[in-house]
């Protein structure tokens, strides 16, 4: 070998090595998580190490709804498998219905008339072993979770059979994710004991569930039969597999068309349902291969749609059940879910859905969703909320990320997507300034107490902080990834980082490694400020003068400069630069602005996180509040049916600000005259309605197209 040879060797040797230190030492690593890489189960690369394993469950499950006394009655035979090298001497099984028990910890206030014993077990049998559960010394029972003592280990390599009956109340009033919508239309989640997740990171997961951090689940295939009333309809996770033997004839005749036709059909019309739709028998089969939970909803007053998309190998049977309700259009639902499925699967993120099937269960809920494999609960047909919960089909379902300790992981990806999504192929909009404003700022916990670095494990923020923390925080930070790698590169990171961990458990320093691995760039700059350090985002506008407008950076986080120039004849124009413009230390950048004595304002940031927007705008905002005449009966607080906290509107050191609950959601209000104003980051309009004496009775809002009147109550 020729000393050149060698020397190349050697350089590539070295450089790997010192990447290798530098990646575990740029930032913290906490002890579980290094011993995970020193294991080999994790690698600096990005992929899972040669000594990646992860532990798989078999669920074979009989279940009956008692739709009248609101009763979920069960049982289930299942198969866990261990695949780690560890022999494991505890069983933990989820009881998640445990969450209404009295006296458990709950992160959100439910109605008392939900709150009860929690679920009910019965013929606890573990590898033809009965269990007593007033044995301490075999069961211990604490929170969500109930453990059990293995009479022998669990060997590597072997399996283990786990049996039980249960009981468990359906919620009827708090209805969160989960519940009785009305007297008989159900979705049911969070439903059956379910094995916690053993991992190579934390061992036994052994967090409660509050109602506020979701999903860590195992890989699993589920045999399901759901029994009800013969008047109902089942949707469910996966592929029903009896329809020949509970669906009446003309029923399965356009179930079969609806399974190969692109065209919607409507397997179930107002005249089925006006002619007393049966079902030939009680009992729904059905299976689902490769997933991490099951859900299904049921009722016996749902329309159904339905059509097919193809998606590379196969064609994907998409659903829509919604209620018979005139007050909302659903025409178009299923064909919206087909485009979304389209674009998932050929653009962003670029990666063929990966399952059989997806159903959209509407309920006449304030609008949110929630998420299951090949399931959603969502409160309305809106194209947002469709967008954001098709896409957790990715996250965490495809890519299961342990969302119970870091949900940016799962909710920053979802609400990016939702963004980028509707822009580019609904809305034809590829303004990187629009993508900010639709993610929603965060600027109201910036810099507080609240703002923790974002690597912060989800179970320990609060209401204050989670939504921003695992949502519009993380997706601003992803966005200001794309725009720094551009989008051809960025889309190659994301797909690799997808195809690399599908059906495995990445953490969070497995997706820092694998974006810089694909990459080929150090990305540092951005992890260390927004994961691990505190800090705040905090830029301003220094000075604007012959067409020079200088920008400050006051914050430790980095961000992109999104100028937003208004002229006076109505134009205005976004000027942009990414957030890698800070990279290096400088706290200065000066821009060059056209036409200077034609502009109106300048206003920097309003769409992305920032400490302090009262020094964002030329020429300054407290100027233009002293010029306007503001009546103080616009402040006080607002009750509006629909919201489910009070609004408040504030006057703080001279500017007004809007403000929801409890929520953290706070912002800085721009006045447009004395009763007209709209929220900095351009997401909502307010009109305060005045009396002719002069009193303030109340105010509209259009909040992101969403109408909302707010009484005044003081």
């Amino acid at each position: 070998m020729n000393i050149n040879l060698i020397l190349a060797l050697f350089g590539v040797f070295t450089f790997t090595v010192i990447n290798s230190v530098a990646q575990e030492n740029r930032f913290f690593m906490p002890a579980e998580i290094r011993k995970a890489y020193e294991n080999g189960t994790r690698s600096y690369d990005g992929t899972p190490g040669v000594n990646y394993w992860q532990n798989t469950v078999n669920y074979k499950i009989q279940v009956t709804i008692d739709p009248q006394e609101k009763l979920v009655k069960g049982y289930e035979e299942v198969v866990y498998f261990n695949n780690s090298p560890n022999e494991i001497n505890t069983l933990v099984i989820r009881l998640y219905g445990d969450v209404f028990k009295k006296g458990n910890i709950r992160a959100y206030p439910v109605n008392e008339k939900d709150i009860d014993e929690g679920v009910e077990l019965e013929n606890i049998i573990i590898e033809g072993l009965a269990y007593d559960l007033q044995d301490q010394k075999m069961t211990r029972r604490s929170g969500t979770n109930i453990s059990f003592t293995l009479q022998k280990p669990l060997k590597p390599g072997s399996e283990l059979s786990f049996k039980t009956s249960w009981k468990q109340k359906i919620p009827a009033y708090s209805r969160i994710r989960t519940g009785a919508y009305d007297s008989t239309t159900f979705f049911i989640a969070y439903w059956y004991p379910q094995i916690a997740v053993y991992d190579d990171i934390f061992g036994w997961d052994n967090l409660d569930y509050t109602l506020r951090t979701e999903f860590y689940n195992n890989l699993c295939n589920f045999d399901v039969e759901i029994t009800v009333p013969d008047e109902f309809i089942v949707w469910a996770t996966g592929t029903l597999e009896n329809a020949d033997q509970i669906l009446p004839e003309h029923i399965l005749d356009k179930y079969q068309k609806a399974r190969s036709s692109e065209e919607v059909i409507h397997i179930i019309s107002v005249k089925d349902l006006d002619n007393g739709y049966k079902s030939l028998n009680h009992t729904w089969h059905y299976l689902a291969s490769e997933v991490s939970d099951f859900a299904f909803a049921m009722s016996d007053h749902y329309l159904w749609d339905a059509a097919i998309q193809p998606v590379a190998d196969r064609q994907v049977f998409i659903s829509s059940a919604y209620p018979q309700d005139t007050s909302r259009d659903y025409s178009d639902h299923v064909a919206i879910q087909q485009k979304t499925m389209r674009h998932f699967s050929e653009d962003i993120p670029g990666i063929p859905y990966p399952y059989e099937a997806f159903t959209t269960f509407i309920t006449m809920g304030r609008g949110g969703g929630m998420e299951y494999p090949m399931m959603a609960n969502n409160g309305s047909p809106g194209r947002g909320v469709t967008i954001h919960e098709m896409f957790h089909t990715y996250f965490p379902m495809y890519v299961r990320v342990n969302e119970r300790r870091w949900a940016w992981m799962d909710e920053g990806w979802a609400t990016y997507n939702t963004t980028l999504v509707s822009n580019r192929f609904f809305n034809d909009d590829y303004e990187t300034a629009d993508v900010y404003s639709d993610i929603g700022s965060s600027s109201s916990i910036m810099g507080t107490i609240a703002d923790l670095p974002l690597i912060t494990s989800s179970e320990f923020l609060g209401n204050s902080n989670y939504g921003q923390a695992s949502y519009s925080l993380p997706a601003t930070v992803y966005a200001m990834l794309h725009q720094h790698l551009g989008d051809e590169l960025f889309l190659k990171c994301y797909r690799e980082y997808i195809k690399r961990w599908a059906k495995k458990s990445p953490t969070p320093y497995d997706f820092f490694n694998i974006l810089e691995n694909v990459s080929g760039k150090d990305l540092g700059w951005l992890w260390k400020p927004w994961f691990f350090d505190f800090g705040p985002a905090d830029l301003a506008i220094q000075s604007f003068e012959n067409n020079e407008l200088v920008v400050m950076n006051h914050g430790n986080r980095p961000v992109p400069i999104v100028a937003e120039i208004n002229y006076k004849n109505g134009e205005s124009k976004f000027i942009s630069q990414d957030a890698g413009i800070w990279n290096g230390g400088k706290n200065e950048v000066r821009l060059t602005i056209p036409e200077d004595e034609n502009i109106d304002r300048i206003s920097l940031n309003m769409m992305v996180p920032d400490a302090n927007l009262v020094d964002n705008f030329f020429p300054s905002i407290r100027t233009l509040y002293k010029n306007i005449k503001i009546s103080a009966e616009i402040t006080g607080q607002y009750k509006s049916e629909d919201s489910p906290a009070n609004i408040s509107i504030i006057m703080e050191d001279g500017i007004m600000y809007y403000r929801w609950g409890d929520f953290g959601i706070s912002q800085m209000l721009y006045p447009k005259d004395s009763v007209n104003f709209y929220s900095v980051d351009g997401t909502m309009d307010l009109k305060f309605n005045l009396d002719d004496s002069g009193s303030c009775t109340g105010v509209e809002i259009n909040w992101r197209n969403r109408m909302m009147h707010g009484e005044k109550i003081n």
